[in-house]
Parts: structure tokens; C-alpha cells; sequence
């Protein structure tokens, strides 16, 4: 075991703490939450326009209990206070909404994408080369997919409570088990951290400027930045709630400040989970030899070919050429 970790362990550590000191990923991340953040509003206007046009806008309100324990308080008061707005208006000003902050929401999340997509391409050393057009492709790609995959997320964790309690009454069942209960009821949660940990692997797979690597290479990335943005999202929700003092520093931008910090930790730990990756690389010589599992352990190929013979660059004199001439003294 001690052996595994001075071989192992403590040089991948090392390798990603001079990465994280030497990438600057806290700017990086300080830009993906500024453009996040500027997204936000824009996104909550056109899902609330969108479904405003489609259904009763009214309704939506309930749904989003289920954003409660998921987000930070300051970040959940600031949505439902800007929900509150968008479903007093009228229909025509939802269409109008719809056009102008779908427009808005896109550039503005696209941009946030680009610059995680920059900042892979910092993690792994790899210099940005692609067109200009195949490189706001690839942001607006990750950003729509992020969007559908977001959206079909939280339609299923409003979905799945709801079916809960509407089809046993409907087909007139018995109700289900407190463990079946249970069992749905978590199923909120699961689904956003299997979102969280798909739109982790795809990143890290697809972001950066390089050729695309196996699977196995980025999953304790994945994994690692799923579990520590599970972690840091529930510790900085109870941070903000009874420690920081928000409100009293910033007044009415309290809630502002929460949610683009919340957006910045989030991102510090996507980059972050890059970061492991290409430790893992270097330390492991994945990048140029390719992964080969044994069990849970990452074994290191042989970086370098067996060095074929080379001839001397001086060679040793031969036989012929240390005999004296004839006649003289050897």
C-alpha cells in the first residue's frame, strides 16, 4: 500500500498541484461564471416563455420545489423572485421574450462553453488550433447539448413525484411502498449527478484540441469532479445559509454574488477534474502509450523504445592501426 502511493498517488497529486498553480484555472473559472451568470436570466426567460406559450404558466411555480435542495437559497430565491415577473405577463410579451433572451442566452452560455473549452486545451498543454467556425461549432454543440440534456433532467425530477402520486389514484392502485416512495423520491438527485458526471465525460473526451482518447482516461475525472461538485454544492448551500453574510455585504446584489460564486466553484471543479486527468497522463504515460487497466490500478507502459545499439562516436582504434611501421620502435 505505501509502495502504491509513493509510485503512484503522490505523484499524480503533486503533478496536478503545480498544474492547478500553473494553468491559473481560478481565472478560467472566474470567466465561466461570469458568463454563466450572465446566461442565467436570459435561459429562466426563455424556458418560462416557452412554456408559458405552450402551458399555463401559473403552474410552473410548484415545480421548482424540487430546485430547492439542489441549489443554494440565495440562488433558488433569486429564480423563483425573476419566475415570479415572467408569469405575470401577458402572451404577446412571452413571444417577444422568447426571441430576444433565447438570443441572449445562447451567446452568452456558448461563451461560457468556449472558455472551458480554452481551458482544457490549458490543462492539457495542447495549443488551440481548430478554425475559427469549428471552434464556435464545438461551444454551441456543448451548449445545446448541456441545455437538452439540463432540461430532460429536471422535467424528470419534476415528472417522476408527480407520476408518483397521480397514477395510483388514476388506474386506482394501491399506493405504492414507503421504499418504492423513497426509491423515486432520490431519484431526483441521481439524475442530476449522472447529468453532471455525462457532461463531464463528454467535455473532457471532446473539449480539448487533441485526438480523442479512451474512455478509461477520463473517468476519474469525471467521477472526482461529480462527487466534489456534489460535496461543494451542498457545503457552500450551507455555507451561504448560516455562515456568510451575503445580504448584509452586498444588500439587494446578495443573492447575485451567491449564485455567480456558486457558479465559479462549479466550474473550479470541472477544471479541476481536467486537471487530474492530464496528471494521470503525464504520471502514468497514458497520452503517448495508451491506458491498460489491471484491476483498479493504472500500470505504466514503457515510455520509451529499447535503445538500439549506436556506434561510438570515436572508435577504438584497430589492431592494425597501434603496430609501429617497420623500422621503428614500437
Amino acid at each position: 500500500m505505501n509502495d502504491a502511493l509513493h509510485r503512484h498517488i503522490l505523484p499524480v497529486m503533486k503533478q496536478v498541484a503545480t498544474n492547478i498553480a500553473s494553468d491559473q484555472i481560478t481565472l478560467a473559472a472566474a470567466g465561466c461564471a461570469f458568463y454563466a451568470t450572465l446566461s442565467l436570466f436570459p435561459a429562466m426567460s426563455t424556458l418560462i416563455s416557452l412554456y408559458g406559450l405552450l402551458f399555463d404558466p401559473q403552474t410552473v411555480e410548484p415545480q421548482l420545489v424540487v430546485l430547492r435542495n439542489l441549489l443554494p437559497p440565495a440562488a433558488y430565491d433569486l429564480i423563483c423572485d425573476r419566475i415570479h415577473i415572467l408569469v405575470a405577463q401577458s402572451h404577446s410579451s412571452l413571444t417577444f421574450n422568447l426571441i430576444v433572451s433565447t438570443t441572449i442566452a445562447m451567446w452568452s452560455a456558448s461563451a461560457a462553453t468556449r472558455s472551458l473549452l480554452l481551458a482544457m486545451n490549458v490543462a492539457y498543454n495542447t495549443p488551440e488550433t481548430r478554425s475559427f467556425l469549428r471552434f464556435q461549432a464545438m461551444g454551441m454543440i456543448m451548449t445545446l447539448s448541456a441545455i437538452c440534456g439540463g432540461i430532460l433532467t429536471l422535467a424528470l425530477m419534476v415528472a417522476l413525484p408527480i407520476m408518483l402520486d397521480y397514477l395510483p389514484q388514476k388506474l386506482a392502485l394501491a399506493p405504492p411502498p414507503g421504499s418504492v416512495e423513497l426509491l423515486v423520491r432520490m431519484g431526483g438527485p441521481a439524475l442530476m449527478l449522472l447529468f453532471v458526471l455525462s457532461g463531464c465525460s463528454l467535455l473532457y473526451r471532446f473539449g480539448p484540441n487533441r485526438q480523442s482518447t479512451s474512455w478509461r482516461c477520463i473517468l476519474p475525472g469525471s467521477v472526482a469532479a461529480t462527487l466534489l461538485w456534489l460535496l461543494t454544492s451542498v457545503g457552500f448551500s450551507y455555507y451561504v445559509s448560516h455562515i456568510a453574510g451575503y445580504g448584509a455585504t452586498y444588500g439587494p446584489l446578495g443573492a447575485f454574488v451567491a449564485t455567480m460564486m456558486w457558479f465559479y466553484v462549479s466550474a473550479y471543479v470541472v477544471l479541476l477534474g481536467a486537471e487530474l486527468n492530464a496528471g494521470l497522463e503525464i504520471q502514468m504515460c497514458l497520452r503517448d502509450n495508451g491506458p491498460q487497466m489491471e484491476g483498479w490500478s493504472i500500470v505504466r507502459k514503457s515510455a520509451t523504445k529499447p535503445q538500439e545499439a549506436r556506434p561510438d562516436t570515436a572508435a577504438a582504434p584497430s589492431h592494425e592501426a597501434t603496430q609501429p611501421p617497420p623500422g621503428e620502435a614500437p
